[in-house]
Parts: C-alpha cells; sequence; structure tokens
C-alpha cells in the first residue's frame, strides 16, 4: 500500500486558524502543531481543553455564530496532526454536538465548554481501562519490550509495578522520548534497560511480551505509531515474541484511505548540510495486522472487533 508523507493537514490546520484571525487560538494550535513528546491521546485531550477555552472566551453574540466560530476550531484542529486519529475523531464528535447547542448563546457557551471537558475525560477513562485489561494479561514477572511513549503504556508499568515487571526501552529517536519513560520507571524502581533502537533486534529476545501504544488503528488491523515500531514488531515475530497495541477504541481510523504519514524538520537529525544528501524524518511507520498479536482496548484484552474489519 502506497503511503503519504506529507504536511498537507497541517497546512490547512494553520490557515483555517490564520483565517479565524485569533492569535490566541493560533499560538494554542502551534503548540499541539510542535508538541514531540506527548502521545495521541494527551494531545487529543489537550486539543479538547482548547476547544472549551474557545467556548468560554468566543466573542460571539449569538449562538449561530459560536457555532460557526467553533466549527472552525474544530476543523482546525482535527486537521493539526494528521497521523492521530483520536484527534480528528474527538473533534468530529465535538463538532456534531455542536449543532444541538441552547438558542442561548451564554447557556451554548457552557454546554459547547462542558462537552468538550467531558469528552477528555471520557478518553482519559477508556485509556485506563485499556491498561488495567492489558495489565492483567500481562501478569507477573514479565519482561516488556516496548517503543516511544504511550501514556497507555505508562499506565501499565504503573499498574505492575509491584509485580516483578522488568523493561526494555529503546531511546526512539530522533528526540529520545523512551529516555522520558525510562525515566519514569526509575521513579517506580522498575528495572529497565535502556537501549538504541538498532539494538531491539538483539534485545526483543529477551522479552517475554512486546506491548506498544497506538496513533491510529486502521481498518485493517494495521497500526500507525512511532516509526521504529514495525521493526520492534519484526523482531518480536522472529523471535515469537507477542506483540500488543494498546490504545483506546477511539483510534481506529474512520476511513478506507489511511492517514499521511507526518515528516517532521531534518533539522532534529543533527545532520550537516552534505551535497548530495537528503535528509528525511518520518515520525511514524504502519505496523500491519500479521505483526500483531492482539489490539487491546477498553472493549477487552484482546479487543475481538478489531483485526477482521475491512
Amino acid at each position: 500500500m502506497q503511503r503519504r508523507y506529507n504536511t498537507y493537514s497541517v497546512a490547512v490546520a494553520q490557515n483555517a486558524a490564520r483565517k479565524m484571525n485569533d492569535k490566541k487560538f493560533q499560538r494554542r494550535l502551534e503548540e499541539l502543531i510542535e508538541d514531540r513528546h506527548s502521545g495521541a491521546s494527551e494531545l487529543a485531550r489537550l486539543g479538547l481543553e482548547v476547544a472549551a477555552q474557545c467556548a468560554q472566551s468566543a466573542g460571539a453574540k449569538k449562538t449561530i455564530e459560536l457555532r460557526h466560530y467553533l466549527a472552525e476550531c474544530a476543523k482546525a484542529l482535527a486537521a493539526a496532526r494528521p497521523s492521530m486519529s483520536i484527534l480528528k475523531n474527538l473533534m468530529e464528535e465535538w463538532k456534531e454536538s455542536l449543532e444541538v447547542l441552547p438558542d442561548d448563546v451564554e447557556e451554548a457557551r457552557v454546554k459547547a465548554a462542558e462537552t468538550a471537558l467531558n469528552l477528555a475525560e471520557q478518553s482519559t477513562r477508556a485509556s485506563f481501562e485499556a491498561a488495567a485489561l492489558t495489565s492483567a494479561l500481562v501478569g507477573n514477572n514479565k519482561t516488556i519490550i516496548t517503543h516511544s511513549f504511550s501514556s497507555t503504556v505508562l499506565e501499565i508499568f504503573h499498574l505492575l509495578k509491584n509485580r516483578g515487571v522488568q523493561a526494555i526501552v529503546p531511546e526512539s529517536r530522533p528526540l529520545c522520548e523512551g529516555a522520558d519513560l525510562a525515566e519514569r520507571l526509575s521513579q517506580w524502581d522498575i528495572p529497565a534497560t535502556y537501549i538504541t533502537d538498532a539494538q531491539v533486534g538483539l534485545f526483543a529476545a529477551h522479552a517475554d511480551i512486546a506491548i506498544v501504544g497506538a496513533d491510529t488503528l486502521l481498518a485493517d488491523g494495521s497500526a500507525i505509531n512511532k516509526a521504529g515500531t514495525l521493526l520492534l514488531a519484526m523482531a518480536a515475530h522472529a523471535e515469537e515474541v507477542p506483540f500488543y497495541v494498546c490504545c483506546e477504541s477511539c483510534k481506529l481510523w474512520p476511513q478506507k484511505e489511511p492517514p499521511a504519514l507526518e515528516e517532521m524538520s531534518p533539522a532534529e537529525l543533527g545532520t550537516s548540510p552534505w551535497p548530495g544528501v537528503s535528509v528525511s524524518n518520518i515520525y511514524f511507520d504502519v505496523t500491519p495486522a500479521h505483526l500483531i498479536t492482539g489490539w487491546c482496548t477498553e472493549r477487552g484484552a484482546p479487543d475481538p472487533e478489531i483485526g477482521d474489519r475491512e
């Protein structure tokens, strides 16, 4: 399947924000676009917080004006991170709720803000429930290998911290968010081995189970996650180590055509401008369904509804 590596969707978000002529919103949108450390779920919740703030601060005098302004906010936020389906899905759900706002503009303002914050809370609960179900699947005294920084996977480690769990944590270049995970595990006295991404093939055999988060789940059961996840899945498959994807079910991509994979600045790789050398910094890859042992969500670990969807 051919993949698209571009930032077209991000440009759509930025253009939409500029047309709204709201400097504060533009700043918050840029923060979401430039955030390289938060996971998809965290960014979606931050987006909903921005949406709630927009509802509270909008200068609209009538509900119809408020609805139009907030719909534009939702459109821009949904396009901010094209590889993260949860942001698009939750923004679409919030946008739909704007159609039934009360006629009184102040009541509508409160209702729109409350709905956004409620969606964020539902996301938080779903993430915890997925982590709880997955931690029960893992059991005691296991070594988990993971990749990147996922708030849901972090919660799995937190739930298992007194059950003899150990971790193998790749650095996850170029910004090495794996180091953030290793630091958190150290704070919880969870033994961890921090490795370069290139050592995944060597260390997969030392794990009992591989668990990663996901930025997007595709209709065929494939998972989009931080680049390097595919290599971990291949290494786990070669060593017959079960490979699980754990995330909220609202990360399911609703369209047949997959989203673009975001490409970030080559400057993050810290290279010099060598003549004739191009530098690529694609942030996400796609792990095919046949490399995934199971998908764990708040609906089950494994979730029986994922993997057989066409």
